[in-house]
């Protein structure tokens, strides 16, 4: 029975197929009975508690590591376009599972040390922005040392800076023990590695996967939770209470907010684009839109929770409730920038600091 040792051989990193890693972020508490639910065909458990092997029928096979327990890493060589299709119908039509949604930054920083050798941008407005702008749909790929700096280059110019959104990046890194490896990053979180050692695509998974987390986390942190608090609770904070029956309440998090680097010209036509209940945003809602502002009380698809937003002309709130799903607001920020603008920061400094990976300077 193989076990974790086993995958640079069954990955290899250097054969006719390139190797790929699908990173999904999955909600449960029964690993092997949802990977059952994925694949009804059949799972294979491996010597490793946390590996599984997982067949698709005519095209290979997926070997599923879900050590890290929310974010599961999906290893293959299979092609990329069945391998990708078969997920994207599972995980697409699930509320317990998602993509991971990285924000720009993260691909633009996605190896600060390492050389950029290849730099796609894909930015389509569609309805989110106006027929006036000066950038409605934006595509760049360039190959080639330092490709990254083209894209700093037009992101300098104004008129053209909220469209310069990273969609994907390779980098080439070398280690001295672990050797060569060239890797690519797409935003939805899918890894393809060229290299020698299968841990050195691992090491860099995982670390991508981390600073993901680390947004993730800084999120749901802020999310509104209102607590009922007892008469016992009470009286144990030294409260002296004389109504048997008084029950009070706590309140903590704050409202998740996003500040545009342009403005809305078409607030209902925005709106009607964002709450449409459409991949890939996964959000639906009927928004009550007023001359200058929105508000609306939406419902995340992916797990079915609610949470009310507010739309200004250059700013958005996001009421995030406890026990929602961080990804829910990733999701959104990696499609506006995606979408409308790449620009965008998030008004707290803590989280832009996780979302930009930079130091926010006050």
């Amino acid at each position: 029975m193989i076990g974790r040792s086993d995958l640079a051989s069954l990955i290899p990193l250097d054969g006719p197929v390139p190797a790929k890693t699908f990173v999904v972020e999955v909600h449960t508490d029964d690993q092997a009975a949802y990977l059952a639910e994925l694949a009804p065909s059949g799972v294979e458990p491996t010597g490793d508690a946390y590996l599984w092997r997982l067949p698709v029928a005519g095209a290979g096979e997926f070997l599923v590591d879900g050590l890290d327990q929310r974010f599961w890493s999906f290893h293959t060589i299979m092609p990329s376009a069945p391998a990708a299709a078969w997920l994207r119908d599972r995980v697409e039509s699930r509320r317990d599972t998602d993509w991971m949604w990285l924000p720009s930054a993260h691909l633009r920083h996605v190896a600060p040390a390492a050389l950029s050798h290849r730099v796609r941008t894909e930015f389509d407005s569609g309805r989110l922005a106006s027929a006036d702008d000066a950038a409605q749909d934006l595509r760049v790929q360039l190959t080639g040392s330092h490709a990254d700096r083209l894209l700093d280059q037009i992101a300098a110019m104004p008129q053209y800076r909220h469209a310069v959104s990273f969609h994907s990046i390779e980098v080439i890194m070398d280690d001295p023990d672990l050797g060569p490896l060239r890797e690519a990053v797409k935003r939805s979180g899918l890894f393809v590695a060229y290299g020698e050692d299968f841990v050195h695509h691992a090491q860099f998974v995982r670390t991508v996967v981390g600073r993901y987390a680390n947004l993730i986390n800084a999120i749901e942190a802020l999310a509104l939770d209102f607590s009922p608090q007892s008469n016992e609770e009470a009286g144990a904070l030294g409260l002296a209470l004389e109504v048997d029956d008084f029950v009070g309440a706590s309140f903590s998090g704050t409202p998740i907010g996003i500040r545009f680097s342009r403005q809305i010209i078409d607030l209902p036509g925005f709106c009607d684009e964002l709450f449409s209940a459409r991949a890939p945003l996964r959000l639906w809602g009927q928004p009550e839109v007023t001359e200058g502002s929105a508000v609306v009380d939406a419902v995340d698809l992916h797990m079915g929770q609610r949470l009310g937003m507010e739309i200004g002309r250059d700013w958005m709130r996001i009421y995030l409730t406890a026990g929602s799903c961080g990804n829910t607001v990733a999701r959104l920020v990696s499609n506006l920038q995606a979408r409308f603008d790449s620009a965008l920061s998030l008004s707290q400094p803590g989280l832009q600091e996780v979302a930009s990976l930079e130091p926010v300077v006050t």
